[in-house]
This record gives structure tokens, sequence and C-alpha cells, in this order.
């Protein structure tokens, strides 16, 4: 089955497997959008705008999200080099003379496009994160970028919110444009993006959801966080949107496309130029975050904003673009945008094995997510494959592939290891055909709203939009 068609048909999962894990996690809301070569596949909302409200999330919401500005950045920093206005070994001093007399002035466009340049992440007071006071002005921002290297150039990979803030002021400096009116003319206008720019306008304040604070302890409750302009370091953490628009701009950065950039350019950005090995191994190009998720190498960025964790990814080669997008602090948007394409090549590697095994019986009679006093697990199919696996983590640690054998019958794959490996599942039906319980390995399961019932826990309500 063709990727598009895997992932559309997968989509109602995708959204029952997020959702579950959502709610676990207290994630006020979460939106997604799944592109194919740029065709949009799967959008969805789950959750509330606004813990305080109790407002809806829809994927029409805008999110802050923050770092993914560092790759419209980088995108505008190639289309000036591809037109000869501005060269990658250029220092920071020719474009801005007033960082004459300081280690910022001896920078290269490069070196900090890569992070590279040694300067500090975020200035001598980042307190404008905690929203203790504002962000910089330029001139605060110049004063900033002035302090003494923390490291020479190209010694270390260090993330620097300031440098990339610095290329936002040389991109107006070799333009002639403000940031903002170079992105709209040269990237967000020719891919027609409306919910997509590096700073919310006060009058789209209503359409954003709302930011939530992190919790230090379980029990804790989550604040409404105000909104919160990023002025000078707009081209660092600036940006805004929506994650179907984020995917249609991740999408125009695959091979063979030229909307934004030739592909000499976009294989510059891709390509793996700093290694980081904390907390995890991955890469950082020139503007990208560079990651091996299974088979696929993928880029993208993450974002972290006061109340937004945002992440996105794209593969260059076959176009799969996700964005996951959360309105809370420490929202594990990352895991769940890595998990989603893992879920989907779960899919797409078990619809090329698919047979006609089983072939006269329904799937989805087999289909839902039961519930036992030690978890629940779900039955699925992917692919075209009945499954089993934990709506939570990785899918690939937990799925079990299943054979039809009868009606009321179905038997996993052998393995070895520990729980009840090999045994088969045994279906109980109601006189309509509807799974009363499921047996395997001799212990009940019951779909999840019967068992609610059943202990006595209130139903739960579909947040899925």
């Amino acid at each position: 089955m063709p990727l598009f068609d895997t992932v559309q048909a997968l989509a109602p999962y995708l959204q029952s497997w997020l959702e579950y894990q959502r709610d676990l996690a207290r994630v006020p809301g979460v939106q997604v959008a799944v592109r194919v070569n740029g065709e949009l596949a799967a959008s969805f909302a789950l959750g509330v705008a606004n813990e305080a409200t109790g407002q809806p999330l829809t994927p029409r919401h805008l999110f802050r999200i923050a770092s993914h500005s560092k790759t419209f950045t980088a995108t505008a920093v190639f289309q000036l080099v591809e037109t000869g206005a501005l060269r990658l070994d250029d220092l920071a001093g020719l474009w801005l003379p007033e960082l004459a007399g300081s280690p910022a002035a001896g920078l290269t466009v490069r070196a900090l496009l890569g992070h590279q340049s040694g300067i500090n992440r975020d200035g001598a007071d980042s307190d404008y994160w905690q929203q203790l006071c504002d962000f910089p002005n330029r001139d605060a921002l110049i004063t900033l970028c002035r302090a003494d290297a923390v490291f020479a150039p190209d010694q270390f990979f260090k993330y620097s919110n300031m440098g990339y803030s610095l290329l936002g002021l040389i991109i107006e400096a070799v333009s002639g444009q403000t940031y903002e009116e170079y992105i709209a003319a040269h990237i967000t206008g020719p891919l027609t993006l409306t919910n997509l720019g590096p700073e919310l306008p006060l009058e789209r304040e209503s359409e954003l959801a709302a930011g939530h604070s992190g919790r230090l302890a379980g029990n804790d409750a989550r604040r409404v966080l105000p909104s919160t302009d990023t002025r000078a370091m707009a081209a660092a953490t600036g940006f805004y949107g929506t994650a179907e628009d984020v995917t249609a701009y991740l999408a125009a950065h695959a091979m063979g496309l030229d909307e934004l950039l030739t592909d000499a350019s976009k294989r510059l950005m891709q390509r793996k130029e700093s290694e980081i090995r904390r907390p995890v191994k991955r890469w950082y190009g020139l503007g990208f975050i560079v990651e091996e998720i299974g088979d696929r190498l993928v880029v993208g960025h993450s974002g972290g904003f006061p109340g937004h964790i945002t992440q996105s990814w794209l593969d260059p080669e076959s176009g799969l673009t996700v964005s996951v997008l959360t309105n809370c602090l420490g929202g594990p948007a990352t895991e769940w945008a890595t998990n989603l394409i893992k879920l989907i090549d779960l899919a797409m590697n078990l619809s090329e094995k698919k047979t006609s095994d089983g072939s006269v019986f329904n799937l989805d009679s087999y289909t839902g997510r039961f519930a036992t006093d030690w978890g629940v697990f779900d039955l699925v199919d992917l692919g075209g494959r009945l499954v089993s696996l934990a709506p939570q983590g990785d899918p690939a640690l937990s799925v079990t592939e299943l054979t039809v054998v009868d009606a009321n019958t179905v038997t996993p794959k052998p393995e070895a290891g520990f729980g009840s490996v090999g045994e088969p599942f045994q279906f109980q039906r109601t006189a309509a055909g509807d799974i009363e319980w499921v047996r395997q390995g001799g212990g009940r399961a019951w779909p999840i709203a019967a068992y609610r019932q059943r202990v006595g826990l209130a139903p739960l309500a579909s947040t899925v939009r």
C-alpha cells in the first residue's frame, strides 16, 4: 500500500493511540498533522486549548513553535546565498558594524548557522524565558552578543539563540527588508501559508492555544501562561503556526522540489554537520536537527516556548512530514512525533508482508482497546495485518503479529519472551457479535469502556477534533 494510503487508513488509530498517552500524561492539548509529498494525510487535535476555560483544541489553533524559527532563518540565509547577495564565509561584522571589537564580529555565517560560534546561548540575563522581563530589543541583543565567547569558534557544537538572532539581523541588512517582510515575501507568501509567521500579531492572540506551565509534582495544577513577544529574537524563537502549515512548509524542503531552495542548498542544510551525544546521539546540520528513526534519516526541529513544546520531522526522501504541537511545558512532543513515524513504518512494513491468510475474516471484528487491572493493550489492524501493542512508548517494542484462526481465536507470532508469548487470544462475544471479553495467557481483558464501568470508573469522553 502506498505511504499516503497507509497513513490515511491509519489516521483514526493514530488519534486513539495518542489520546491515550495525552490523557495519561495530563497534557492539556496536542495538535498533529501528517503529510506525504505535501498532501495532507492526517490532521487532528486532542484535549483543550485552555484548561482554565475548557475550550476544546482544534486544528485551527495557533501554537508558538519557537525554535522551528531557526529552519526559516536558515532557509532565508540560503536563499540569499543562492542569489549571490550573501556568502556562508561572510563575517557577522561585515553586515553588523555594531559588533566591531567583539568576538562576535569575527564569526562566519556558517558558524552561526551550525551553532559552532561558541557564543552564549541566551545572554547574561535570560529571565525573559520565565516571563520576568521582556525579550531583548535590537540594541539589547547587540550588547548581549558583544560578550566574551564561551568557546572558540568551531570547537564545540553549542546551541545559541543569540547566534540565530544575529542571523535575523544579517538577513535584514542584506535584503533591505525587515525580517518579517522577508519571510512573508520569500517563504510563507510563495507557499500561501496564512497560519505561519515570525511573531504572533496582536489581532490573532485569540487564536492562540493557551500555554501552560510544567508540573513540579504529580498533583500540581498547571498555570495558564501569558503570551510573549520575542522582539529581536524572532529569527531564533518567535514563530507561530499550526501543525498543518508547519508540515506544508517542511514538505517544501524535500528533495526534488524547488519552491524554496535548490537541492544543493538543501543537502548542505540537512547534512550531519555536528554530532551531539547528550542526552542522546543526534546531529545538527545548518538549521536542521538531523536524526535517524529506524531506517529513515529525518530532519526537522523542536521548539520550546513558555507554555508550548513542539516537534516536527521531515523525511526528505519519501516526503513524510509529521508535526506534533503541545501546549504545556514538559509536553513530550519529540517522543510522540518520533513514535508516530515508527508506528507508520510498522504499518508500512506489515503491509508489505501482507498475505491472504485470514482474508475471509474481517479484522475490524477483533480490534479494540482492552483493559485489565494491570493496564491496557490494543488489538489493531496495521497495514492489513492484525497486531497487539501497548498504546504507549515505542510501538516497535510492544508489537506482536497475530494470525486469525477462526472467528473467536487469534494466535501470536512464535517468539521467546516473558509474559504469555505464543498463547492464543480467545474471544467471548455477545449474541450481536460484539466482544464481551478476550482471554490471553489465562487472564481476561475487557473492552476499556466495559472495564471502566465494571470497576466504577467514569466513562472517557472523546476529545478528537
